[in-house]
């Protein structure tokens, strides 16, 4: 589960050292650890490493990140034969929403598609092409059922911690996500950015003790959640959002799309 599933490298099935002091402690410590922070954690870390130029493979759990992709970008997902989807009473559909995915599909509509077509239509992205909030209320409903204690714990701005790995969760990123109001993001303090560039190989290192700051953080994460109206209808071009976007985001993956976006933008204020 932990090398295959959950947490795994490039090295196949194989597991570091340390998670053995986990797997060799009690079950009572296991159940207390944030197993789905740190999942989180992996999978920024592995998108993160898989953006550098020279690389061409990709580890952590990207069923995960699948999954996500296929709920807010539809026109990339497979299409699920309705005849033989999991029922919405289902007990499994009622624990991980991800298993609806288990039915029978069909990929017909993906099978010519490259690379660059991909880069094409994200750099074409209109907004009506992507579901922010795609979860049914009676699912997100079920979860937040599910922990009474920490209602808002999605929204929080922390430091989600696996040994070695710290990356932050930013949700001021993308309320829209969260059904709430996109305010302009904070960024990241100075003195935290530092942790970003650890990457286990810096030899025997006491991480407890390393991350003793952010660690601070994660245990009073309950009530800093990030709060900003619900979010409703469009956001102007004139967003104080947007215009921070624009101005500070790299905005196209390719050039073409750069030219086009531009050939968009001459047009409608024609």
């Amino acid at each position: 589960m932990i090398g295959g599933v959950f947490f795994p490298k490039k090295s196949n099935n194989l597991i570091s050292n340390s998670w053995l002091k986990i797997i060799l402690g009690s079950w009572d410590d296991m159940g207390n650890l944030s197993w789905a922070s740190a999942c989180l954690a992996h999978i920024y870390r592995s998108l993160c490493n898989a953006s550098a130029r020279a690389v061409k493979e990709i580890d952590g759990a990207m069923f995960i990140f699948q999954f996500w992709a296929w709920e807010h970008l539809p026109w990339i997902a497979p299409k699920v034969d309705p005849d033989k989807e999991w029922g919405p009473d289902h007990p499994l559909r009622h624990e991980a929403y991800g298993c609806r995915w288990l039915g029978e599909t069909t990929c017909d509509n993906l099978g010519a598609h490259k690379l660059e077509e991909y880069r094409r239509r994200l750099d074409h992205l209109w907004e009506a092409e992507l579901k922010f909030d795609p979860y049914p209320e009676r699912i997100v409903a079920h979860h937040v059922h599910k922990f009474p204690l920490h209602p808002g714990q999605w929204c929080t701005r922390v430091p989600l911690i696996c040994h070695h790995i710290v990356e932050w969760h930013l949700p001021d990123r993308c309320l829209r996500q969260f059904g709430r109001e996109q305010c302009i993001p904070l960024d990241v303090p100075e003195s935290q950015k530092g942790y970003h560039g650890k990457d286990g190989r810096q030899g025997p290192t006491n991480w407890p003790e390393e991350y003793k700051p952010l660690i601070r953080l994660w245990n009073v994460r309950q009530g800093q959640d990030i709060v900003t109206a619900s979010h409703v209808g469009r956001m102007g071009y004139h967003d104080p959002y947007l215009e921070t976007y624009r101005r500070q985001s790299v905005r196209y993956m390719t050039p073409e799309g750069a030219a086009d976006g531009a050939l968009v933008r001459n047009f409608f204020f024609l």
